[in-house]
């Protein structure tokens, strides 16, 4: 029995995934500011496919010494058509967000106030200090040859 999977299902899920709604989060109103959170979404997405062979396959197009090897898969002799199936599928996707920001609306306007990754900036500091160090121990070690 093969697998048919629901593509109307796969396509409304995908359809879902996509929308404005994965960008900017719900606005939230507090003391007469209204935020609007956003993010930066990126998505992606592959299938597969397969394929086997008809049972019986194509008597003319055999090679030679086909019946040997069928003999052998399907354990008895003269039906090879057993043998005969194949299959396939797969599919695929994934999403990454992270925060941007948010959009503040209040009596001064609408502005925009980024969203600070505390994260990467102590990572950043980390592999400057490395890339220092680096260059300090090179200098130091060329001027000892000298």
């Amino acid at each position: 029995m093969r697998y048919i999977p629901d593509l109307s299902r796969i396509s409304e899920a995908v359809a879902e995934s996509f929308g404005v709604r994965q960008v900017y989060g719900e606005p939230v109103e507090r003391d007469g500011v209204l935020v609007v959170p956003a993010a930066r979404v990126s998505s992606g997405g592959g299938a597969g496919g397969g394929g086997g062979s008809e049972p019986g396959g194509d008597p003319e197009r055999r090679e030679e010494g086909a019946e040997d090897r069928a003999e052998t898969e399907t354990g008895a002799t003269g039906d090879s058509a057993a043998a005969a199936e194949g299959g396939g599928g797969g599919l695929g996707f994934g999403r990454h967000a992270e925060p941007a920001g948010a959009f503040v609306v209040d009596d001064q306007g609408v502005r925009w106030v980024p969203a600070v990754d505390v994260n990467r900036i102590v990572l950043g500091g980390q592999v400057a200090l490395v890339l220092v160090a680096a260059a300090v121990a090179w200098a130091v070690s060329r001027r000892r040859r000298r």
